[in-house]
């Protein structure tokens, strides 16, 4: 990656930025009552897991006293009482990797006597973490006879840095636990400083035979190094030799910290193109992340990624479609759907702040071809959003729309061992600007939208073709954001929308001029804008965000899936 190219409004010669559109309008106001309404403080629970109340205390007027009979009491009022500023939940989500699918077939592709090595890199820094070990699709209980954390040596392998290695342990203080079929275990605190961006390794033994519940991701990054079965229990090695690398992540699928000064998780629900594919490991909320660490510590959030290809937001129907096809989400191995894995996977995390929604393309491009109308329809889709809307004020948090990126049948030259012939036509583009046209209208209940398809839409250098990807920001399959794109789209979302500063830009890997006179490249300008503005100061007099200096503090630990 070079070093920043010029934005593109610094290469306009028409003049200076327009107004911000109608969505900034709504975006300004609607931070203006975030922010009024996390200094009111609202309880947070964790679903199944122990929730952390913010509210301030009351203010309390001193107590009235009689004045004396031969004299009128004084004209001043009573002195004033300001309510502390709330401080950062106690324990919050830093790394995530959602289970997706079941590796089959079970039993006869299983765990036995093995260790795998997982690499997390958490968002925030912290004095203590948690691990948060996932049995989402076993069929049957699963073991882990030991686990380990330590920081990782380097940027690749499995090396741990020399005194950070330490047992992880579950409820009751032992060293295993059993997770049952369908269920989540949340280890008890180990006591190990992180740093934001620091890259830990976990290590799971399983005594097995066990099932393999994984995160299907990303095809051109190393998240997981496995030993073969019957190699035994290395969680102990600070320096094993690497067994094979996978992009599959097993098992683990959170890492919470306490001891941090940081305001909260904000979750990145979503499909492929959240999780990332063939970007290097750079997807967009990784990038969000990267922005928002060169924010002072106490004024950051933890942004996680709760991306799963090929994920849709409504459920898909069951049955067989058209061609006598019976198509299931183990089929597709898209996981499940939004609306139904949104509790389980956003607002159950702990310290889960904000929602940050990017689901439907593909309910549409299955809709046409998998299913039966009215699924993937533009009513079916916004119904949905509505639905998640509706569950995730009633939780008491924030939910952020994305609009849908522009997508196009795949590039010629995309290579056949990449893409499939897929084919986006007409009416699937009128339903996906049916969707956006909705999501960008006034009256949508969510808390801001983002117009991230403005952003990476054909209008720049001459073109005017807003409903197509521009190149530079996509893969050749016309549907995935490469390196560049994940950062055009970090790039252009509002921190201030997570009730912290605006968080510096990154450098831009490729130069987008605007299209004079195009009103999709005025659109595009307006949404950059937002999240350009400086970075704001913290008030003066605002009350420090305490620092943990003692134990971590006891949640609860095990919790059914749903």
């Amino acid at each position: 990656m070079t070093g920043r190219g010029p934005r593109w409004w610094d290469a306009v010669s028409a003049g200076p930025r327009g107004r911000p559109s109608r969505v900034l309008a709504v975006l300004a106001a609607v931070v203006a009552v975030v922010a009024a309404t996390a200094i009111a403080g609202w309880t947070l629970t964790a679903g199944g897991t122990a929730g952390s109340t913010r509210a301030a205390p009351p203010a309390t007027a001193p107590p009235a006293t009689a004045p004396p009979a031969t004299t009128a009491p004084p004209a001043t009022a009573p002195p004033a009482t300001t309510a502390p500023v709330p401080g950062p939940p106690a324990w919050q989500t830093a790394w995530t990797s959602p289970m997706d699918l079941l590796l089959k077939p079970y039993p006869e592709v299983a765990a036995v006597d093995t260790t795998v090595r997982d690499v997390a890199t958490v968002a925030v820094s912290g004095t203590a973490v948690a691990i948060q070990l996932s049995n989402q699709w076993g069929p049957v209980p699963v073991t882990f006879g030991a686990a380990t954390i330590g920081e990782r040596a380097g940027t690749t392998g499995t090396g741990i840095v020399p005194g950070t290695l330490a047992a992880v342990t579950f409820p009751g203080g032992t060293p295993s636990v059993t997770v049952p079929a369908g269920a989540d275990v949340t280890s008890l605190p180990v006591a190990l400083a992180v740093q934001a961006g620091e890259a830990l390794i976990v290590s799971l033994w399983v005594p097995g035979p066990a099932p393999v519940s994984v995160h299907y991701c990303c095809v051109d990054h190393i998240d997981a190094y496995l030993s073969p079965n019957g190699s035994g229990n290395l969680t102990l090695q600070t320096a094993p030799a690497d067994a094979g690398g996978s992009w599959q992540i097993r098992w683990l699928s959170a890492v919470e910290v306490s001891g941090t000064p940081s305001q909260g998780t904000v979750v990145a629900l979503g499909d492929s193109i959240t999780d990332g594919y063939r970007d290097a490991g750079q997807a967009w909320p990784t990038a969000l992340r990267q922005r928002i660490a060169g924010l002072p510590p106490d004024q950051q959030v933890a942004v996680v990624n709760e991306g799963i290809t090929a994920n849709t937001l409504t459920a898909f129907p069951s049955g067989d479609d058209a061609r006598g096809q019976s198509y299931t989400y183990a089929d597709l191995q898209g996981g499940q759907p939004g609306v139904t894995r949104l509790d389980r996977d956003a607002l159950a995390l702990p310290g889960t702040e904000d929602v940050l929604l990017l689901l439907g393309t593909n309910d549409i491009w299955f809709g046409w071809r998998d299913a039966t109308p009215p699924y993937g329809s533009a009513p079916s889709i916004i119904a949905a959003m509505q639905q998640v809307i509706a569950a995730t004020h009633a939780a008491g948090k924030r939910i952020i729309g994305v609009t849908l990126l522009p997508r196009a049948t795949n590039s010629p030259a995309c290579p056949a061992d990449v893409c499939d012939e897929e084919v986006w036509t007409p009416s699937e583009q009128a339903t996906l600007a049916a969707v956006d046209a909705w999501m960008v209208g006034p009256s949508t209940g969510f808390d801001a939208v983002i117009d991230l398809a403005a952003v990476m839409g054909d209008v720049y250098d001459g073109q005017c073709r807003p409903d197509l990807p521009f190149p530079p920001y996509f893969n050749n399959d016309n549907l995935h954001p490469d390196v560049a794109g994940e950062i055009a789209m970090a790039d252009a979302i509002p921190t201030t929308l997570f009730g912290i500063p605006e968080a510096p830009l990154l450098p831009d890997p490729v130069t987008a001029i605007p299209t004079p006179g195009c009103p999709g490249a005025q659109q595009a300008e307006a949404v950059l804008a937002a999240a350009a503005a400086p970075a704001s100061p913290p008030p003066t007099g605002s009350t420090p965000v305490p620092t943990q200096t003692s134990s971590p503090p006891v949640r609860q630990a095990l919790y059914p899936g749903g």
